[in-house]
């Protein structure tokens, strides 16, 4: 919704509105608004009876979502503009809609709510925050993040693919796994490789689910359940993933995380990282720490030169950023040097 052509109150209104931006796209998506008029629905009427919703207030979301450039229309009938073509429709292969139930979630709504209290008390003022042990809202985001986490996974792999390649027997191991997606491309993608993925125990109940819906060979695949701090990692391990960790904690709990990581590396292994880096102009960067402030009790989004630092610390002296995918995260690759 953002216009930077526009200036003054203008732009002020428009940024105390950006709370419907996210509730007029979510709720597009769980009423299955963008389906139905790829599957032929092109007026307000149709679209209403696909969706199973009254004419008018469907036309009103309609409406909203043409002005965000989601929609085209044309006299009274609409169309998919290009991006929700590809990325909002299910059954489209490169469908970013599962990412809703994250960003638009009871959870994150309540964290925003209480935005102003978190930052009179340093941190969430949440019953339940990011590190409440098994936090259902992990359970939400493990099912509904895995199209924004294979292109970064397919990233992952075409970095360190042809190393693990050369290796014999390759192990890997998925920190804070989730869906799964980063250790089950690294299986399918490496016929010899075999993967441990931790994470808290109702959460890797969607984590197998996943697992048998991508077809992998479970036969080369195990599960440590646990908190990561407590958790022993086990290994060595050729390669430890970490995918968006490091943002929901103090620098000191990053450092000891990443010498509890590098602790279980072979001695010639790789440490990956996928995480948000302030670095130059990354807003969404900036931005995300916001949502750190609302539902962590430290965390925030850091720079390179931090996660530099802790390898450094680690015993990790090489550190190389690649980009994500085309995602607004990174990815680091640590060795030892």
């Amino acid at each position: 919704m953002e216009n930077k052509n526009l200036s003054g109150p203008e732009a002020l209104f428009q940024m105390l509105q950006a709370h419907h931006v996210t509730a007029v796209l979510t709720t597009a998506i769980e009423l299955g608004l963008f389906a139905a008029i790829h599957e032929g629905a092109r007026d307000a009427a149709a679209i209403a009876a696909k969706i199973r919703c009254p004419e008018r207030t469907t036309r009103v979301v309609a409406e909203a979502l043409a002005v965000l450039g989601l929609l085209s229309k044309e006299g009274g009938t609409y169309s998919l503009a290009p991006v929700a073509a590809e990325h909002l429709v299910p059954s489209k292969p490169q469908y970013l809609g599962g990412i809703a139930s994250v960003m638009g979630s009871d959870h994150l709504w309540r964290a925003m709510a209480q935005l102003k209290d978190s930052v009179k008390a340093g941190g969430s003022v949440l019953l339940e925050h990011a590190e409440t042990p098994q936090l259902p809202f992990w359970e939400i985001f493990a099912k509904s993040t895995v199209g924004m986490s294979v292109p970064v996974a397919m990233a992952i792999q075409g970095l360190i693919g042809p190393w693990l390649a050369s290796r014999s027997a390759p192990t890997a191991l998925d920190v804070a796994a989730g869906s799964g997606t980063y250790a089950f491309t690294l299986v399918k993608e490496n016929p010899t490789l075999r993967a441990t993925l931790l994470d808290w125990p109702n959460v890797l109940v969607e984590t197998r689910q996943m697992a048998g819906r991508l077809g992998v060979d479970t036969s080369r695949v195990q599960y440590i359940e646990g908190n990561l701090f407590e958790a022993a990692f086990g290994g060595p391990y050729d390669v430890i993933v970490m995918s968006h960790i490091f943002h929901h904690f103090e620098p000191v709990v990053c450092q000891s995380l990443l010498k509890k990581a590098a602790a279980a590396l072979k001695p010639d292994g790789k440490i990956v990282i996928n995480d948000f880096l302030i670095d130059g102009d990354n807003p969404a960067a900036r931005m995300f720490s916001i949502t750190m402030l609302g539902t962590t009790k430290k965390g925030e989004a850091f720079a390179s030169s931090d996660y530099a630092t802790w390898a450094k610390g680690a015993g990790l002296g090489v550190f190389n950023v690649h980009p994500a995918g085309g995602l607004p995260s990174s990815i680091m690759v640590l060795a030892r040097g």
